[in-house]
Protein backbone atom coordinates (compact mmCIF):
# COMPACT_ATOMS: atom_id res chain seq x y z
CA UNK A 1 0.00 0.00 0.00
CA UNK A 2 2.84 2.49 0.61
CA UNK A 3 5.23 2.73 -2.33
CA UNK A 4 7.90 2.92 -0.49
CA UNK A 5 8.05 -0.11 0.86
CA UNK A 6 6.90 -2.07 -2.04
CA UNK A 7 9.54 -3.86 -3.76
CA UNK A 8 9.97 -3.26 -7.56
CA UNK A 9 7.76 -6.27 -8.42
CA UNK A 10 5.38 -5.49 -6.31
CA UNK A 11 5.26 -1.53 -7.20
CA UNK A 12 5.19 -3.05 -11.39
CA UNK A 13 2.49 -4.86 -10.73
CA UNK A 14 0.57 -2.22 -8.77
CA UNK A 15 1.27 0.63 -11.38
CA UNK A 16 -0.13 -1.20 -14.37
CA UNK A 17 -3.91 -0.06 -13.59
CA UNK A 18 -3.98 0.63 -9.74
CA UNK A 19 -4.21 4.55 -8.36
CA UNK A 20 -1.22 6.58 -7.61
CA UNK A 21 -2.09 8.73 -4.42
CA UNK A 22 0.17 11.50 -3.65
CA UNK A 23 0.21 12.99 -0.56
CA UNK A 24 0.65 16.91 -0.38
CA UNK A 25 1.09 18.85 2.55
CA UNK A 26 2.78 21.79 4.12
CA UNK A 27 4.96 22.81 7.40
CA UNK A 28 3.19 25.85 8.55
CA UNK A 29 2.47 27.44 12.09
CA UNK A 30 -1.46 25.83 13.21
CA UNK A 31 -1.98 28.49 16.41
CA UNK A 32 -0.10 26.68 19.63
CA UNK A 33 -2.37 24.01 19.60
CA UNK A 34 -1.23 21.65 16.74
CA UNK A 35 1.70 20.22 14.64
CA UNK A 36 3.44 22.16 12.00
CA UNK A 37 3.23 19.34 9.84
CA UNK A 38 -1.14 19.20 10.29
CA UNK A 39 -1.61 19.31 6.60
CA UNK A 40 0.65 16.91 5.86
CA UNK A 41 -0.39 14.40 8.81
CA UNK A 42 -4.48 14.59 7.03
CA UNK A 43 -3.23 14.34 3.95
CA UNK A 44 -0.96 10.99 4.48
CA UNK A 45 -4.21 9.76 6.77
CA UNK A 46 -6.98 10.48 4.03
CA UNK A 47 -4.66 8.93 1.04
CA UNK A 48 -4.11 5.96 3.61
CA UNK A 49 -7.54 5.09 4.23
CA UNK A 50 -8.78 5.72 0.71
CA UNK A 51 -5.85 3.50 -0.14
CA UNK A 52 -7.84 0.29 1.62
CA UNK A 53 -10.79 0.90 -0.43
CA UNK A 54 -9.31 1.92 -3.61
CA UNK A 55 -6.87 -0.57 -4.32
CA UNK A 56 -4.46 1.92 -5.06
CA UNK A 57 -0.68 2.75 -3.44
CA UNK A 58 0.19 5.78 -1.45
CA UNK A 59 3.17 7.70 -2.58
CA UNK A 60 5.82 9.34 -0.03
CA UNK A 61 4.53 12.26 0.82
CA UNK A 62 5.35 16.00 -0.55
CA UNK A 63 5.64 17.48 2.89
CA UNK A 64 7.01 21.63 1.62
CA UNK A 65 4.39 23.59 -0.01
CA UNK A 66 3.18 27.19 -0.68
CA UNK A 67 3.63 29.68 2.27
CA UNK A 68 0.18 30.70 3.39
CA UNK A 69 -0.22 34.26 3.17
CA UNK A 70 0.06 35.73 6.82
CA UNK A 71 -3.08 36.34 7.09
CA UNK A 72 -4.72 33.01 7.34
CA UNK A 73 -2.03 32.14 9.81
CA UNK A 74 -2.84 35.05 12.08
CA UNK A 75 0.64 36.89 11.60
CA UNK A 76 3.82 36.04 11.21
CA UNK A 77 5.08 33.31 13.21
CA UNK A 78 8.07 30.86 12.97
CA UNK A 79 7.93 27.51 11.33
CA UNK A 80 6.58 28.14 7.76
CA UNK A 81 8.86 26.10 5.86
CA UNK A 82 7.94 26.40 2.41
CA UNK A 83 9.61 26.25 -1.55
CA UNK A 84 8.94 28.60 -4.18
CA UNK A 85 6.08 28.19 -6.56
CA UNK A 86 8.44 27.16 -9.66
CA UNK A 87 10.15 24.65 -7.31
CA UNK A 88 7.02 23.35 -5.94
CA UNK A 89 5.55 22.92 -9.53
CA UNK A 90 8.73 21.51 -10.87
CA UNK A 91 8.83 18.87 -8.08
CA UNK A 92 5.35 18.10 -9.05
CA UNK A 93 5.56 17.75 -12.40
CA UNK A 94 8.90 15.05 -12.24
CA UNK A 95 6.57 13.43 -9.16
CA UNK A 96 4.35 12.93 -11.71
CA UNK A 97 6.51 11.93 -14.69
CA UNK A 98 8.64 9.50 -12.83
CA UNK A 99 5.68 7.61 -12.02
CA UNK A 100 3.86 7.79 -15.60
CA UNK A 101 7.48 6.59 -17.14
CA UNK A 102 6.57 3.40 -15.01
CA UNK A 103 3.29 3.14 -16.41
CA UNK A 104 0.85 4.94 -13.89
CA UNK A 105 -1.93 6.38 -15.68
CA UNK A 106 -4.61 7.01 -12.62
CA UNK A 107 -3.33 9.90 -9.74
CA UNK A 108 -5.22 10.79 -7.67
CA UNK A 109 -3.47 14.38 -5.53
CA UNK A 110 -4.75 14.55 -2.06
CA UNK A 111 -4.15 17.92 -0.44
CA UNK A 112 -4.82 19.52 2.20
CA UNK A 113 -3.01 23.50 2.01
CA UNK A 114 -4.98 25.71 0.56
CA UNK A 115 -2.34 28.28 -1.36
CA UNK A 116 -1.30 24.91 -2.80
CA UNK A 117 -3.72 24.41 -5.01
CA UNK A 118 -2.99 26.63 -8.04
CA UNK A 119 0.11 25.65 -8.17
CA UNK A 120 -0.85 22.05 -8.40
CA UNK A 121 -3.26 22.70 -11.31
CA UNK A 122 -0.71 24.70 -13.17
CA UNK A 123 1.79 21.36 -12.55
CA UNK A 124 -1.01 18.96 -13.21
CA UNK A 125 -2.45 20.92 -16.32
CA UNK A 126 1.14 21.08 -18.49
CA UNK A 127 1.64 17.70 -17.25
CA UNK A 128 -1.57 16.16 -18.53
CA UNK A 129 -0.82 18.29 -21.91
CA UNK A 130 2.44 15.84 -22.11
CA UNK A 131 0.68 12.65 -20.52
CA UNK A 132 -2.77 12.91 -22.64
CA UNK A 133 -3.48 9.51 -21.34
CA UNK A 134 -3.06 10.24 -17.82
CA UNK A 135 -6.27 11.16 -15.42
CA UNK A 136 -5.25 13.10 -12.76
CA UNK A 137 -7.61 14.16 -9.99
CA UNK A 138 -6.69 17.06 -7.47
CA UNK A 139 -8.78 16.90 -4.39
CA UNK A 140 -8.75 18.36 -0.71
CA UNK A 141 -10.82 17.46 2.21
CA UNK A 142 -12.66 20.23 2.85
CA UNK A 143 -13.42 20.26 -1.01
CA UNK A 144 -15.95 17.12 -0.13
CA UNK A 145 -17.63 17.68 2.93
CA UNK A 146 -21.30 17.52 2.64
CA UNK A 147 -22.76 20.70 2.87
CA UNK A 148 -25.67 20.04 5.15
CA UNK A 149 -22.75 18.39 7.33
CA UNK A 150 -21.25 21.03 7.66
CA UNK A 151 -24.54 23.31 8.54
CA UNK A 152 -25.48 20.38 10.95
CA UNK A 153 -21.74 20.73 12.80
CA UNK A 154 -22.30 24.18 12.97
CA UNK A 155 -26.15 24.08 14.44
CA UNK A 156 -24.55 21.78 17.06
CA UNK A 157 -21.40 23.11 18.08
CA UNK A 158 -22.74 27.09 17.83
CA UNK A 159 -19.46 27.76 15.84
CA UNK A 160 -20.60 29.93 12.39
CA UNK A 161 -18.92 28.17 9.59
CA UNK A 162 -17.99 31.59 8.93
CA UNK A 163 -15.45 31.19 12.29
CA UNK A 164 -14.23 27.87 10.80
CA UNK A 165 -11.62 27.85 9.07
CA UNK A 166 -7.59 27.51 9.28
CA UNK A 167 -6.47 26.11 12.63
CA UNK A 168 -10.22 26.50 13.94
CA UNK A 169 -12.93 23.52 14.97
CA UNK A 170 -12.99 21.36 12.33
CA UNK A 171 -9.06 21.25 11.53
CA UNK A 172 -7.64 20.89 15.12
CA UNK A 173 -10.38 17.80 15.46
CA UNK A 174 -8.82 15.83 12.48
CA UNK A 175 -5.50 16.48 13.31
CA UNK A 176 -6.45 15.26 17.13
CA UNK A 177 -8.10 12.44 16.22
CA UNK A 178 -5.55 11.70 13.20
CA UNK A 179 -2.45 12.42 15.50
CA UNK A 180 -3.38 12.88 19.14
CA UNK A 181 -0.08 12.63 21.36
CA UNK A 182 0.82 15.74 18.67
CA UNK A 183 -1.56 18.04 19.48
CA UNK A 184 -1.99 20.80 22.54
CA UNK A 185 -5.42 20.48 24.16
CA UNK A 186 -4.89 22.52 26.78
CA UNK A 187 -3.67 25.54 24.19
CA UNK A 188 -7.27 25.79 22.71
CA UNK A 189 -8.92 28.72 22.94
CA UNK A 190 -12.13 30.61 22.06
CA UNK A 191 -11.28 33.40 20.49
CA UNK A 192 -7.50 34.75 19.70
CA UNK A 193 -5.33 35.63 22.53
CA UNK A 194 -5.65 39.21 22.31
CA UNK A 195 -7.65 41.93 23.40
CA UNK A 196 -9.64 42.59 20.63
CA UNK A 197 -10.47 40.29 17.77
CA UNK A 198 -8.10 40.56 14.61
CA UNK A 199 -9.57 42.18 11.71
CA UNK A 200 -10.18 39.13 8.68
CA UNK A 201 -9.75 39.87 5.01
CA UNK A 202 -10.30 38.19 1.49
CA UNK A 203 -7.90 40.17 -0.23
CA UNK A 204 -4.09 40.77 0.22
CA UNK A 205 -2.46 43.51 2.10
CA UNK A 206 1.76 43.71 2.66
CA UNK A 207 3.15 44.21 4.90
CA UNK A 208 0.03 42.87 6.70
CA UNK A 209 -2.19 45.15 9.04
CA UNK A 210 -1.11 45.49 12.56
CA UNK A 211 -4.74 45.16 13.33
CA UNK A 212 -5.11 41.50 11.28
CA UNK A 213 -2.43 39.80 13.55
CA UNK A 214 -2.82 37.71 16.48
CA UNK A 215 -0.18 36.91 19.21
CA UNK A 216 -0.52 33.15 18.69
CA UNK A 217 -1.69 32.44 15.47
CA UNK A 218 -5.10 31.57 16.58
CA UNK A 219 -7.98 33.68 13.90
CA UNK A 220 -10.67 31.81 14.44
CA UNK A 221 -12.05 29.77 17.55
CA UNK A 222 -11.35 26.45 18.11
CA UNK A 223 -12.01 25.59 21.75
CA UNK A 224 -15.20 23.40 20.29
CA UNK A 225 -12.34 20.87 18.70
CA UNK A 226 -12.46 17.17 19.83
CA UNK A 227 -11.29 13.91 18.83
CA UNK A 228 -14.68 12.77 18.67
CA UNK A 229 -15.66 15.43 16.50
CA UNK A 230 -12.35 14.76 14.71
CA UNK A 231 -13.68 11.28 14.06
CA UNK A 232 -17.15 11.85 12.55
CA UNK A 233 -15.43 14.08 10.35
CA UNK A 234 -12.75 12.00 8.96
CA UNK A 235 -15.54 8.82 8.11
CA UNK A 236 -17.54 11.45 6.40
CA UNK A 237 -15.04 13.01 4.29
CA UNK A 238 -13.19 9.20 3.76
CA UNK A 239 -16.71 8.39 1.96
CA UNK A 240 -17.11 11.53 0.35
CA UNK A 241 -13.48 11.76 -1.02
CA UNK A 242 -13.79 7.94 -2.61
CA UNK A 243 -17.02 8.55 -4.26
CA UNK A 244 -15.81 11.50 -5.89
CA UNK A 245 -12.51 9.77 -6.86
CA UNK A 246 -14.73 6.60 -8.11
CA UNK A 247 -16.98 9.47 -10.13
CA UNK A 248 -14.03 10.87 -11.96
CA UNK A 249 -12.69 7.71 -12.93
CA UNK A 250 -15.70 5.72 -13.88
CA UNK A 251 -14.67 3.16 -11.15
CA UNK A 252 -18.28 2.35 -9.23
CA UNK A 253 -17.75 0.61 -5.81
CA UNK A 254 -16.60 -3.21 -6.03
CA UNK A 255 -20.15 -5.46 -4.78
CA UNK A 256 -19.32 -7.71 -1.48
Amino acid sequence: MLLGDMTWPDFHHRAQDGYALVPVGAVEPHGPHLPLASDTMISDYFATRLAGTLGSFVTPSIGYGIATEPYRLGGTFPGVISISGTTFINLIQDVLSSLADNGVRKFVIVNSAIDNTGFLCEAVRSFTERAPDARVVIVAWWDVVDEQFRDDLAAETGIARRDDHHAAMVESSLVMHIAPDSTRPDQLTAAPSTSRAPRRMHYHVYPLPSEAATESGIVYTADKASAALGERVADQVTRQLEAAIRLEFNDPPHST
